[in-house]
């Protein structure tokens, strides 16, 4: 492959991306008891928001590498700190997705003393601090493509806002309805610009 068909295959990565995780969130249940964690509803929606994970990262850094001088430093910065903050969220995902509906199945009462992980222990410290890295790793890269001209200012900008917003949505401060809203404007700005990456795709080809 060429690297004009990696960075196509990338920008199809993010639109995909941009559904997956808008249709996860946006769905995500709200009461986690054994019953639902145990369901194959809740299996179906775990495993979009991996695939979400997966092909957002495989299309970002398909992006991202043919661009890597033109973001400059902001790029750099951006990319290293989604690039952890996703792997974190994975470790959860994975749990989350194989793991605890066995456990909810099995064992109900772990998931009645710690729900669906993501306050057990260290995970209540860290997995906030994987979605604060990818957010804020989104936005850093997306004004690196800014300032670098590779996105279209109206794409780059809409990507800053909707991950600094989805960050307050995922935070104690946005609740239930806020993190749904925002995660849907996230997903729509990975699709934004998967698609700018589709239509400028010899601009992601070539530095």
């Amino acid at each position: 492959m060429n690297i004009q068909a990696i960075s196509r295959a990338g920008a199809a990565g993010m639109i995909i991306s941009g559904l997956a995780l808008g249709y996860s969130y946006v769905s995500h249940p709200h009461h986690m008891t054994p019953e639902m964690i145990g369901s194959a509803f809740w299996v179906v929606i775990h495993a979009l928001f991996a695939l979400s994970l997966v092909l957002g990262l495989l299309g970002t850094t398909a992006l991202y590498a043919p661009t890597a001088e033109r973001a400059g430093r902001w790029g750099l910065a951006g990319f290293i700190s989604l690039f952890v903050g996703m792997m974190l969220i994975f470790g959860l995902d994975y749990y989350e997705t194989l793991i605890a509906p066995y456990l909810a199945v099995h064992y109900p009462e772990v998931i009645h003393d710690h729900g669906a992980g993501d306050a057990m222990g260290p995970v209540a410290i860290f997995f906030p601090l994987a979605g604060v890295l990818t957010v804020l790793g989104y936005a850093a890269l997306a004004y690196g493509w800014m300032k670098g001209d590779v996105l279209p200012k109206p794409v780059a900008f809409a990507m800053i806002i909707a991950a600094l917003a989805f960050g307050f949505g995922l935070s104690p401060l946005g609740g239930l309805m806020a993190a749904r809203v925002t995660a849907a404007a996230f997903g729509a700005a990975l699709i934004a610009i998967g698609i700018s990456a589709w239509r400028l795709r010899a601009g992601f080809a070539s530095e």
